[in-house]
Formats: C-alpha cells, structure tokens, sequence
C-alpha cells in the first residue's frame, strides 16, 4: 500500500501545530517547516508517495515527507516520518535514507528497487558474481512493507536471479542458486536466518537479464526454482535446496531422448529394409491378413512376425502374432528348421504354401521358411516400429539385392 506524503508548505505548518501538543513540535523540531497531513488512505491527492503498509495508511497516522521526489513518488535523498495522531508524546516512525519509486532503501546494500503493487516492492541486490565462465548475473529480493517496517532485504519472500550461461546445466544452475543465497546472506548475516528459522526460501532462476513482473506482480515462472528451509548455520547452504526443478534441463533431456528414439527408429527401418532386401520380400503381412486369403500372395516371399506357439517336430510348429497379446491365436503353420527357436518373436521370410488338408490342422495357413531373424524385444518393436512411431501393418516393400532401399507404405507414398 502506499502513503501519499504532502510536501512542506508554510500555511499547512500553522495548521499541524494548532494540532499538535508542544511536545509533538519539540520532537519535529528540525522539520519545523514541513507541514503534517492526514494519510490520504491511498486516495492521491497529489504529494509525494511512499510505500506503506496499511497501519501506516489510516487515521491513527500523519504523515510527511521531505526530499527529492520524482513523478509523484520519493526518489533519492528524503526523510518520511509518520507521527500517531493519539499518541503526539510517542516517538514517531522514521524512514530516512536513500528512496526509489517510492521505495525506501532499508539496506545500503541496496542499489535500486522496483514496485510490484501495494505492499511488494523487488529491491536489487546489484550484481551478482558469476560462476565458472558465465557472465556476472543480477540478485533481487522480493520483500513487503509490513507493519511500522520498510521492505527489507533481510526479510524475502523470495530471491530472484538474472542468470548467465547454459542453464540446461543442471550443476552450473546450482552454482547460481548457492552464489545467490550466499550473497543474501552476507548481507543479513546470520541474525537474519536465525529469525527466519522454521520459513522456506524460494528462489528463481531467469535466463538473462529479459525478464520482468508482470503489471499485477506476478513473475515469470523462470528457467529453474527451488526452496530452502532457513537453518541456523550457513555452512549447509550448497546442499540443502529442496523441489529443485529445472525447465531448460529437462528440455534438453526431452529433446536428447527424442533423437535418441529418433534414431532407433531409423535404425528399425534400416533393420527390417534390410532383411526385406536380403530376403528378396515383396511386403509384410499380418497374419490376420494372411489368414483371411492367403492366395493372393502366390508364390511371392513375403514378412510375417511371428512367436512360435508349440512345435510339432523339428521342422514344423505352430505360430501367433509376435505383437500380439498371448490369447490372439492364429491357424498358421510353419514348416521349416525351428527346432533352436525360443519364444522370443521372429521376422520370418515365407511362401504361402496354401491350406492344409491333413485332418490335424485341417484349413491352417501352411508357410515355407526361406529365412528368420530373431527379435530383440518381445514384441518385435525393434524392427516394426517406424519413425513417427508408426507400426508396419500390410506394407509394401521395394525389394533390391544387396540394397537398402526406403521402405514405400501401401498408400505409395514413403
């Protein structure tokens, strides 16, 4: 909140001291030329403005001010006094110092501040060492007018950091957390974290000096945040920040695991161009597919992914869908050498070698093996899963020898 301080006029000096006791004139003695008026209550009547808190705002209170003012707010050298209107003979409240915005500049240590709205204001700590080889960066204090009290460094709702350097750095991002702190608490000394004990200190790291509150005084959620509890030692500081989270560090981590499976999913496509090649096969089929009209592939060889359900002998077995759930059951039998086969999931190269007729496996599929490769995941991922996370359904290879060709989708289109 603030306190809107008229400056000192001669006709309003006549007017306070026909209501004041001697003993409040005694006590202004030095502003005997500067008038007291009635806190405005936030209402601008056109003095000079100060930050106050609301204690200071109402009727039991009046105030004023004498320095430089700029804009309507106390800016540079000045002097607020704020005396109670029932209490003349009780020592009056007295900022004096160094104002800024409004501000007073409770700490010498502070270079500047900036109002957030009417009881918040982000004092500047100044520069702030930098780490490692990164450009210095800027500390903040976000503190508020509280009671008879000026806002105080010593006294943060939060530390703000104007960072340098790659912040996706997870430690470097750290070394700037415990360069802050450790610079707030040179300041305020241990006194200060003695009386905070039992508080938790927030903090934000922003990227660069290119950020700003908003006009309601919110901040920008900034690159990293973390808390601290206050101790009563300052020897734990580098290790005890708490719900540490980093918004560029996982960023980076997102993108690096996005071009990892990237990259394993071309590596997929490789794999299975390759085979496809080797093999000579025209397409990969379903076994769905393949069950419902096995005849249109004629003799062509064609890729099926396949986990083997129950052999029969050495050289023909029942299988399943390798992707699929263990209760997908299929008619499909496949003849060839199997008798190494686990139930890891297999791309197997194969001609359709129409129906059976015996009465055992009456109407089952009959496939020839012309060549397999087992699968390193259960469900032959490693070599179904393609870039854009597509699964290979029914698609149609261009098969070239000892090429790799890229792998064309039914549609025509790669």
């Amino acid at each position: 909140m603030t306190t809107r301080l008229q400056p000192s006029n001669s006709r309003s000096t006549l007017a306070a001291r026909a209501v004041f006791s001697a003993a409040l004139a005694t006590s202004l003695h030095a502003f005997s030329g500067v008038a007291l008026a009635a806190a405005p209550a936030g209402v601008s009547t056109g003095g000079c403005e100060v930050i106050a808190s609301g204690q200071l705002r109402g009727s039991e209170y009046r105030a004023q001010y004498e320095g430089a003012c700029k804009n309507g707010l106390a800016n540079g050298e000045g002097k607020a006094i704020w005396q109670s209107t029932y209490a003349p003979d009780s020592p009056p409240v007295v900022w004096q110092g160094r104002f800024t915005q409004g501000i007073f500049l409770a700490e010498r240590e502070s270079v500047g501040a900036q109002r957030l709205d009417s009881t918040r204001a982000l004092l500047d700590l100044g520069p702030l060492k930098a780490t490692g080889s990164a450009k210095p960066g800027n500390l903040w204090v976000e503190s508020r007018v509280d009671g008879k009290l000026p806002a105080s460094v010593c006294q943060p709702l939060s530390l703000q950091v104007s960072a340098q350097g790659d912040l996706s750095d997870d430690a470097l991002t750290k070394r700037w957390l415990d360069s802050a702190y450790d610079r707030w608490f040179a300041v305020c000394k241990q006194a200060a974290v003695d009386k905070l004990k039992g508080r938790n200190l927030r903090m934000l790291v922003h990227n660069g000096n290119d950020w700003k509150p908003d006009s309601y005084g919110n901040f920008p959620p900034g690159v990293a945040q973390a808390t601290k509890p206050f101790g009563t030692s300052s020897v734990d500081t580098a290790s005890s920040w708490s719900s540490y989270s980093n918004s560029a560090a996982q960023q980076k981590a997102s993108a690096q695991r996005n071009q990892a499976q990237s990259e394993e999913l071309q590596a997929n496509q490789a794999r299975i161009q390759k085979f496809a090649s080797k093999t000579g096969a025209k397409q990969i089929v379903e076994l769905k597919a393949l069950e419902s009209n096995p005849f249109r592939f004629g003799k062509n060889v064609i890729l099926v992914a396949v986990r083997m359900e129950k052999a029969r002998t050495p050289v023909e077995a029942f299988v399943r869908s390798a992707n699929g759930s263990r209760y997908d059951w299929s008619s499909v039998l496949l003849r060839g050498p199997i008798s190494d086969w686990d139930e890891q999931g297999r791309i197997v190269a194969v001609r359709v070698n129409g129906r059976s007729t015996d009465k055992e496996t009456l109407d089952y599929v009959i496939l020839e093996l012309v060549d397999s490769q087992r699968c390193e995941q259960s469900n032959c991922e490693d070599y179904l899963l393609m870039p854009g996370k597509r699964w290979l359904r029914d698609d149609v290879f261009h098969a070239g020898v000892n090429t790799q060709p890229p792998l064309v989708l039914a549609g025509g289109k790669p």
